[in-house]
């Protein structure tokens, strides 16, 4: 699969006093790789330098540029000073560079050009949002020509150059730089675009590379008209940089489909249609939800003219010869059981069951370059063919086989079935979806009895769903005005904590769903994630702003001190069982290890080169978990790891959870898949667990290890039975 790798370079403190310290590049670079690494949103692995020497940055543009593929999409993002030389070379100043000495100093960038040209990639993009305040030395500085052509030296084929302003705003007098360097415009809206869907300009529900420039060149010469962005590319396709996570539909089309008038419903069916045709698998999952929801409609016309929209978007079943007698019983096996007592669908054992990709798109994957639409949809691990023998009107959400939360017309795992394991005596059962978020759920919990379980989505919303019954309790806990990152239930099953992008924390009354007080707050960036430690007495918060945060959960106030992982964002934290320890893992490969009582770092785990999505502590405390680019057990005495990673995942490793009793770990995946692992011998408890139709971003064991749920991209949570 492609990888989509950045690399952000930030240089605001220069050790040449004349060149000016700049306020931005640190700023712009922390909410930028937030943006990037953001899986709903761009889902980039991020490597992230600031104030570095010129060698270890070339160091870092060489790794970025070796050893890729064609279909790799590469990012280099610069933010520092540019200058040129007496021969008009430009040059990127790095902390340690010296004007007298850019060759040796600073990164030329010539040399940048000899390492994309060098680089398989065939889509890479480069940003510079240069300060070009003092870019030509004062005895070169021409009154005639202001611009720096910093476009110049990147010319060679498969990548797009884009530049905050090509225009010497700045001068020397003598050897000092006047003038200040203000905040930078241009990465502000570039995350901005990125961050809330604003860049999406054709609604397709993708941002391109091209909509994302225009978008922040118009607002960037709104602002500021002296300034003008400039883009130049040699590449074929388009590049996707990221997925509008806050697309909706147009107003003209809810309009429609609220009309009291059928006719005006029935023609919101053209626009649909067109959105389906055109839109990324997000965009597709929304406009089948409101064709399914049509099919029910009052109107015999309206009902019966979605029915047949609806079946035209499913794909269809490959033919087959029929088996013989002898093949119909080597194929037969006795776990095909369907709920609810419905028969299984004829060709239900024919067929594995697996996701199904509707448009050769996979809902949560976001494609590098485009790619031409297919002639026709392409069936795979289809359950069956419809039945037929009732009218469209008359047609079952239940026989369609699509739900509204099913992504994409995509048919996954029927609820019910038996999932083999290849262990003798050991079985996992898919019994059950629960649907209700609009989008991507990241994180799910039981309460400690396991009668309850949470979900968070990127709709902002927390829920609260009857394990037993399988069915959301009372409406959405809102209040979070941006994606709902992490949930946690404290441990006597009365409070949930909950965070998100809105840089909260906030506490809810379990029995009444109710917010206690005003949200905890004091972070900076982003709060990814929410863990309470073991007593119950404190809460734990991990955020992008690099910092852990510890709040006293009966005065809901922030402990005096936190922790701080310098230059790095935190992504998941988790308390250790008897509260001695706190890990987090970080946007730099690294799981720190803190002691609780005296805040000191007491180890670090080197995991991967990206960030890591995930830890986990063994019921016992001996053993740690990571996930990340892979999947990791440690020794949490000796701060040593057990054996080698755990592989079988073919993609990134969002999230890893120890069963109850210790001896099962459970992971999942960009890979749509969730495996088990046997913790003593850490190896891989028969095929993968398949059935979401996107990456599968949580994971929770319940209290008495006979469920585990996973949430997924697909905007749905599953439950799974351990027999």
């Amino acid at each position: 699969m492609a990888r989509r790798l950045a690399l952000l370079i930030a240089t605001y403190d220069y050790q040449d006093t004349g060149l000016r310290r700049l306020r931005s590049p640190a700023h712009d670079t922390e909410a930028l790789a937030a943006v990037l690494q953001d899986p709903s949103i761009a889902g980039f692995d991020v490597t992230t330098l600031v104030n570095e020497p010129h060698h270890r940055v070339g160091e870092a543009i060489g790794d970025l540029y070796r050893d890729r593929r064609r279909d790799d999409l590469t990012l280099l993002y610069f933010s520092g000073h540019g200058l040129k030389d007496e021969d008009g070379r430009l040059y990127l100043a790095m902390a340690n560079t010296r004007r007298e000495s850019l060759l040796f100093t600073s990164l030329p960038a010539e040399q940048i050009d000899q390492a994309m040209s060098s680089c398989a990639s065939r889509q890479q993009v480069l940003i510079l949002d240069c300060c070009y305040s003092g870019a030509f030395p004062a005895s070169r500085l021409a009154k005639s020509d202001t611009a720096v052509h910093a476009l110049e030296p990147f010319q060679g084929r498969g990548r797009t150059v884009l530049t905050a302003s090509d225009a010497l705003q700045y001068s020397f007098e003598g050897n000092q730089v006047h003038g200040e360097a203000a905040q930078s415009v241009f990465t502000r809206h570039l995350v901005a675009g990125l961050r809330d869907g604003s860049a999406d300009l054709d609604g397709d529900g993708n941002i391109t590379l091209d909509e994302l420039y225009s978008y922040v060149y118009d607002r960037v010469v709104d602002e500021m008209p002296q300034q003008r962005p400039k883009k130049q590319d040699n590449i074929q396709g388009r590049i996707v940089i990221a997925r509008n996570i806050h697309w909706t539909l147009p107003v003209y089309l809810c309009n429609a489909l609220s009309s009291p008038i059928a006719t005006e419903r029935l023609a919101a069916l053209d626009g649909l249609a067109h959105l389906h045709r055109v839109g990324n698998a997000l965009v597709r999952q929304r406009v089948l939800r409101e064709i399914q929801r049509l099919t029910d409609d009052d109107s015999r016309r309206v009902s019966a003219a979605a029915s047949a929209q609806l079946l035209a978007t499913l794909p269809q079943a490959p033919e087959h010869p029929s088996p013989s007698a002898s093949e119909r019983a080597s194929t037969r096996t006795p776990l095909a059981t369907t709920s609810e007592g419905e028969e299984p669908a004829p060709s239900a054992q024919a067929h594995k069951p697996g996701p199904v990709a509707e448009g050769g798109e996979t809902v949560g994957e976001i494609s590098n370059a485009e790619k031409p639409e297919p002639a026709h949809d392409t069936a795979q691990s289809l359950p069956g063919p419809l039945p037929t023998s009732r009218s469209p009107r008359l047609i079952s959400r239940r026989r369609i086989l699509i739900t509204a939360s099913a992504a994409a017309a995509t048919v996954g795992t029927p609820v019910g079935i038996l999932v083999a394991i290849n262990n003798p005596g050991f079985e996992v059962r898919s019994i059950g979806s629960l649907t209700g978020h609009s989008t991507q759920v990241f994180s799910v919990a039981f309460s400690p009895d396991g009668k309850l379980l949470a979900s968070s989505s990127n709709d902002n919303t927390v829920r609260l769903w009857d394990v037993a019954t399988r069915k959301q309790l009372g409406n959405p806990l809102t209040g979070h005005t941006d994606s709902a990152r992490s949930v946690a239930f404290s441990p006597d099953g009365k409070l949930l904590a909950s965070s998100s992008d809105d840089k909260t924390v906030r506490l809810w009354d379990v029995a009444t769903r109710k917010q206690l007080g005003n949200p905890l707050t004091g972070h900076t960036g982003s709060a990814w994630s929410v863990a309470f430690s073991p007593d119950g007495k404190l809460l734990a918060s991990g955020s992008a702003d690099e910092t852990v945060r510890l709040w006293d959960v009966a005065t809901r106030k922030q402990l005096e001190r936190d922790f701080n992982d310098y230059s790095h964002a935190v992504a998941p934290i988790a308390f250790s069982p008897g509260r001695k320890l706190l890990a987090s893992g970080n946007n730099q490969g690294k799981v720190r290890l803190w002691d609780v009582a005296t805040y000191e770092l007491v180890g670090t785990l080197a995991c991967d080169t990206g960030t890591v999505w995930s830890v986990a502590f063994s019921p016992d405390g001996k053993l740690l978990a990571s996930g990340g680019a892979t999947a990791r057990l440690w020794d949490v005495a000796t701060r040593k790891q057990l054996g080698n990673p755990l592989t079988g995942h073919t993609d990134v490793v969002w999230s890893v959870a120890f069963s109850p009793d210790g001896k099962l770990l459970a992971s999942s995946s960009d890979d749509k898949t969730v495996r088990l692992w046997d913790v003593a011998t850490r190896k891989q408890l028969g095929n993968p667990l398949t059935g979401h139709t996107g990456s599968v971003l949580s994971l929770a064991f319940s209290p008495d290890g006979k469920l585990f749920a996973s949430g997924s991209v697909d905007s749905t949570v599953r439950l799974w039975g351990l027999q």
